[in-house]
């Protein structure tokens, strides 16, 4: 790849959430060591930045949760490497018992795999650099207190993610992938092209609808945790409610092209099998309420079309998969059209008045 190349990647790479995350990262490890320096006899802090950053360094969404585990496993060794040079001196074979208890306490909770690691780490330390008159243990601690807590402080209470959009996101992409493959499959029906058909349906079956699950399970939690999040909690179960529709979508879009497999394998199939799923493919595509709805009607009346001339099981199969895909595309129109409703309700006089003048 020429150098033009590698730069526009770059570029594409570094959008503006991305710099505000870094821009976040960087200011919480200069905040966690100026505090830790503030602390007399502290040494050298090194680790206060350091839990800072690994913490805001997590996925979207979870640098919260992540600062937590951070500071529970870095406690946790600290108190079982203490405790083991309390008891019995140290060495490599306290370094095993230590390490070997750290993990094995973590994993039996049901940690994350971060909190296993820190907890064994911490341990690790704590018995490898023990020294008489030093204090490591408590200067770790603190410093995991402060990185970790500075980072809870820019991920929950004062730049929190937008958890709408956090969800928003993977749900463009699931539509996004989910028309386009129907699309596919649409072009196949229309060629009699059973190969491009098969292609669709890799296409489907390659779709991960979890990944929305997850999208919207962390978006919850992020409107429990963060204090200046919470008033989008209505709002977030009626989008969710639109989203859940675009998952279950997912299921019938395969029976749609298992159908079109079965029905280009017995005979060219009728104009109205294409354009049937043609339309359901925009119906899931658009986000405008009517025009989804309108969509969803043109799927079913093609459909309907469909079945009055074909009682194959094929053309059972494909019409059942376009009219469940149409009929959860009109509940995710409704579900929006009451996001748009709680949005209009929780703004102020101001904003009403500014979007009626724009």
């Amino acid at each position: 790849m020429d150098v033009r190349g590698r730069l526009q990647r770059a570029r594409q790479r570094l959008t503006l959430p991305v710099l505000g995350r870094i821009a976040q990262a960087a200011a919480a490890a200069g905040i966690s060591w100026e505090l830790a320096l503030q602390i007399p006899g502290h040494g050298q802090p090194f680790f206060a930045p350091v839990a800072a950053v690994i913490a805001l360094g997590a996925e979207r969404g979870r640098s919260g949760r992540q600062a937590i585990d951070i500071m529970v496993g870095v406690t946790l060794g600290i108190l079982l490497g203490a405790g083991i040079v309390a008891v019995a001196g140290v060495g490599a074979w306290q370094l095993v018992v230590a390490t070997g208890i750290a993990l094995g306490l973590a994993t039996a909770a049901g940690t994350t795999p971060l909190v296993r690691n820190q907890a064994a780490a911490s341990a690790i330390l704590i018995v490898a650099l023990h020294g008489s008159g030093h204090n490591l243990a408590v200067q770790r601690l603190i410093d995991a207190l402060i990185g970790g807590g500075i980072a809870i402080l820019l991920a929950r209470f004062l730049f929190p993610m937008d958890p709408l959009e956090l969800a928003r996101d993977e749900a463009r992409r699931l539509r996004r992938r989910l028309a386009d493959s129907l699309d596919v499959v649409a072009d196949a029906l229309e060629r009699g092209d059973r190969s491009r058909a098969r292609a669709g349906g890799r296409a489907l079956d390659a779709l991960d609808e979890r990944k929305l699950e997850e999208a919207l399970a962390l978006a919850r939690e992020i409107t429990r945790a963060a204090p200046r999040r919470r008033h989008l909690r209505r709002r977030l179960e009626a989008l969710g409610e639109a989203w859940l529709e675009l998952d279950a979508s997912v299921s019938d879009a395969r029976a749609i092209a298992t159908g079109a497999l079965r029905l280009l394998g017995e005979s060219r199939p009728s104009p109205a099998t294409a354009e049937a799923v043609r339309a359901a493919a925009a119906a899931v595509r658009t986000i405008d309420p009517d025009e989804a709805r309108t969509a969803a009607e043109s799927a079913r009346a093609a459909a309907a079309a469909v079945r009055q001339r074909d009682a194959s099981l094929g053309a059972s199969v494909l019409t059942h998969g376009v009219i469940a895909v149409a009929d959860h595309s009109s509940r995710a129109a409704a579900a929006r059209e009451e996001d748009s409703r709680l949005a209009e309700e929780s703004r102020t006089p101001k904003e009403r008045l500014r979007v009626f003048r724009l």
